[in-house]
C-alpha cells in the first residue's frame, strides 16, 4: 500500500482522485435566521405536586418491557384539580405515561413479588398514539421513594374519586344536562 496515495472508499462509485478530506470546501452559503418558537408541553395549566426519578417498565407480550427513565409527575389541573401522571424520557423528552389516576380497578398500586423498591398498577394509558389500557411497573433508587409514590398515587386516586362523583355546579353542566324550560304547545281554537 502506497502511503502518499490517497484512500479511496471502495463502496462509493466513482471516488475523486484529487479529493482532499482537508481542503476547506468554499461555496455562497446563506445564513438563514430561524425565529424562536414557543414549544407547547401541554402542561402549562397544571402543577407539579410531586416528582419521582424512576425507571418504567409496561407488560407486554409476556414480560415487562423498558419504557423509559426519566422524571415520573403528579401534575394537578389549576382549574379543574384532577390530578395525571405523565412521565417523559430523558433526553428525547417522548412522553411514555399520560394518564388520568382515576377509574374502576384502576391506578391500584400493587408491590412487586420480587422487588420492593417497585410498584404495579393498571391505568388507561394515553401516551401512544391509541389510548389503552395497560399494565405498568415503575422501579425507584431504594424503598422509601417507593412508599412515597405509593402513598402519593393513593392520594391522587382520592382526591380525584372526589372530584369525579361530586355534582356538577349549574355553570359546569354541559347543555344537554341543563333542565329545559317547559314550552306549551299553543292551544287550538
Amino acid at each position: 500500500m502506497d502511503p502518499n496515495k490517497p484512500i479511496v472508499d471502495d463502496d462509493e462509485e466513482g471516488g475523486d482522485e484529487n479529493y482532499n478530506p482537508e481542503e476547506e470546501v468554499t461555496g455562497n452559503w446563506a445564513v438563514v435566521n430561524l425565529p424562536e418558537v414557543q414549544v407547547s408541553t401541554g402542561e402549562e395549566d397544571e402543577e407539579v405536586i410531586q416528582k419521582f426519578r424512576t425507571k418504567l417498565y409496561r407488560w407486554a407480550k409476556n414480560e415487562w418491557k423498558e419504557r423509559g427513565l426519566g422524571d415520573l409527575k403528579f401534575l394537578q389541573h389549576k382549574t379543574t384539580k384532577k390530578i395525571r401522571i405523565i412521565m417523559r424520557q430523558d433526553k428525547t423528552n417522548k412522553v411514555v405515561a399520560n394518564f388520568i389516576v382515576a377509574g374502576e380497578k384502576m391506578c391500584q398500586p400493587m408491590q412487586m413479588k420480587t422487588n420492593d423498591k417497585a410498584w404495579l398498577w393498571v391505568c388507561y394509558d394515553c401516551s401512544e398514539e391509541k389510548p389503552q389500557v395497560d399494565k405498568l411497573c415503575a422501579k425507584f433508587p431504594n424503598k422509601e421513594e417507593a412508599e412515597k409514590f405509593k402513598t402519593e398515587l393513593v392520594n391522587a386516586y382520592e382526591s380525584n374519586a372526589k372530584i369525579l362523583k361530586a355534582p356538577k355546579t349549574e355553570e359546569a353542566k354541559t347543555d344537554d344536562e341543563k333542565p329545559k324550560e317547559k314550552t306549551e304547545a299553543p292551544a287550538d281554537k
